[in-house]
């Protein structure tokens, strides 16, 4: 007779259990899963096929021609054989005049990223200005701002003005461009003399011989981007610099009024610092983060909730006269008559301190950087400032935008800096539907590209704007003189362009242009510190000096200490 689990004694009876388990129950269950895994996997791949199919159809369809393929030298899954790539590259400075320029010199101008195993394509990169046009213009309802963009700037960029697309772009949008006004530009102008008089001391009185001790102006530069920006969006500066002088001794602290942003820089590229790795790392951004990064957000945020508070109880306190003058209405006002709300504001309020500071700090410091390297360009550039301007004690015309934009060399200057260092090395995009490309394609390069759903069309804005086929065969030199009648096209894209083209362009030439002009009206030379390497590039939320702006400066004999 046969006896049960519960007549035999404590330890025998595990015996049959375990046979049952590995006998029959986990075989059948493997067996079964299995076959799910099977048929899920079978499933994905006759999905992937016929998607392929389909584009291939449309492709030919379109008259579309074949695009160069780059090569994964690390064909591992989720494409993390290319992210590392990017990130070691990345780490060692070696991205853009290595990583990417190897790349664009191997396989062409365009070419495309495909999966290792199916071909799918997951990739367009191209430095075509054409391209370039169709993606940002004439074809823009067809692509996107990435997701992973968005995803991987947060919490630093909650979803907003530069991370959103639709309906949301469009409200944040239309309540910031009210802003940039030909009158508030002017006003703007006009405010920033007293935050470059700040920077001139913040940068230490002269030694005998007339030059100043080596200094990093970038330091400098972010302050005084921080303070002008601030003044002109809300009415009332940050005052970092000033904080940073009474810090310094330089000014009594009883003169001074506590800045709520003091210390913004810090963080911020702290914060920043994050923000780009995990942008480099595309979908998996998520595998770089950590504590640091996300206190370095939070007191962000707390600094700028302050500052807000603060900017909403002035603007409570303002005359009716004064509100409708116009000059002095801010970016907050505007957020509250369309009905936003304090985190509404404060959210919105990074995205504005990112394009103002950030970009402008970053065009000024490679501005001075390439000055300091091309002494014959400052000469050159001094020269035609004090004819226009005069000098600091005999004042001619006033700083405004026309005049500003009136400096020809002064402008010739600006844009060989943002041609050569566009704060926006790189755009991408994401196609929403199947498109097309006009050139790329075939052996000649010049026929149309089909772009998959789901693909990301890679512009390489730095590249483009270094092509010896459109810039002649300097490209790579710094020479202003370049810009002498020539007109701007889509093979000059530093503000973007299309529906999306940077609404604070303006505002950024215009303030960019006071503080090169004063800068040159104080000090008659410019020269890089020993040892410096002020041309490294470094790329997190924009391009920047990776080893800041060391130089030495020297007085103008005609210049106010």
């Amino acid at each position: 007779m046969n006896s049960t689990a519960a007549d035999l004694p404590p330890f025998t009876n595990v015996r049959p259990l375990v046979n049952h388990l590995t006998e029959e129950t986990w075989p059948r269950a493997g067996y079964w899963c299995l076959i799910a895994l099977t048929v899920i996997f079978a499933d994905k791949v006759a999905r992937t096929w016929f998607r392929n199919y389909t584009f291939d159809r449309f492709a030919r369809a379109s008259g579309c021609l074949p695009v160069p393929i780059a090569a994964n030298p690390f064909p591992l899954p989720w494409s993390l054989g290319r992210k590392y790539e990017v990130y070691k590259a990345s780490v060692a400075g070696d991205l853009f005049e290595g990583h990417f320029l190897r790349k664009y010199a191997k396989h062409g101008n365009t070419h495309a990223i495909v999966s290792p195993v199916m071909k799918t394509q997951k990739g367009i990169n191209t430095v075509e200005p054409e391209n370039i046009k169709t993606v940002l213009a004439t074809r823009f309802d067809d692509y996107k701002r990435p997701d992973f963009r968005s995803l991987a700037a947060q919490p630093m960029l909650l979803p907003g003005l530069f991370t959103t697309d639709g309906h949301i772009w469009s409200r944040w949008r239309a309540m910031v461009k009210p802003q940039f006004t030909r009158k508030k530009f002017d006003q703007n102008v006009a405010n920033s003399e007293r935050h470059m008089d700040l920077v001139f001391m913040a940068l230490g009185e002269p030694k005998a011989d007339g030059w100043t001790e080596d200094v990093d102006l970038l330091d400098h530069l972010y302050r005084l981007t921080m303070d002008t920006t601030t003044q002109f969006l809300f009415g009332a500066s940050a005052e970092t610099q000033t904080a940073a002088l009474v810090r310094a001794r330089k000014i009594p602290s009883e003169t001074h009024v506590k800045s709520l942003l003091d210390g913004f820089d810090d963080k911020f590229l702290e914060a920043g610092s994050y923000v780009g790795h995990r942008i480099k790392l595309s979908n998996m951004y998520w595998m770089y983060d950590g504590f640091a990064f996300r206190k370095a957000c939070r007191e962000l945020y707390t600094m700028v909730d302050a500052y807000i508070s603060d900017i909403r109880k002035r603007s409570a306190a303002r005359t009716e006269e004064e509100k409708e003058d116009g000059v002095y209405n801010n970016v907050v006002e505007e957020m509250e008559a369309q009905g936003a709300s304090q985190r509404d504001m404060v959210e919105q309020t990074m995205h504005l301190l990112v394009a103002g500071m950030d970009t402008s700090a970053a065009a000024l410091g490679w501005t001075f950087s390439m000055l300091a390297a091309h002494p014959d360009v400052y000469r050159k550039l001094r020269a035609a400032v004090v004819e226009k301007f005069g000098t600091e004690t005999d004042r001619r015309e006033p700083f405004t935008l026309e005049t500003v934009k009136g400096c020809e060399y002064l402008q010739w200057v600006i844009q060989e800096t943002l041609r050569l260092f566009p704060a926006g090395p790189i755009n991408v995009r994401e196609a929403i539907r199947d498109t097309v490309l006009p050139v790329g394609g075939g052996p000649d390069g010049k026929g149309p590209v089909a772009v998959r759903k789901g693909a990301r069309v890679q512009l390489g804005t730095y590249y483009t704007h270094r092509r010896k086929d459109l810039w002649g065969e300097d490209a790579n030199e710094y020479r202003p003189e370049r810009w002498n009648g020539r007109r701007k096209g889509w093979d000059f894209t530093p503000f973007s362009g299309g529906p999306q083209i940077c609404v604070g362009q303006g505002y950024s030439v215009t303030q960019v242009s006071y503080a090169i002009a004063r800068f040159v009206m104080h000090f008659d030379k410019i020269e890089p510190s020993p040892g410096s390497n002020n041309a490294k590039r470094s790329w997190m939320t924009v391009l920047t000096p990776g080893d800041g702006v060391k130089v030495r400066m020297h007085l103008a004999p005609d210049a106010i200490w």
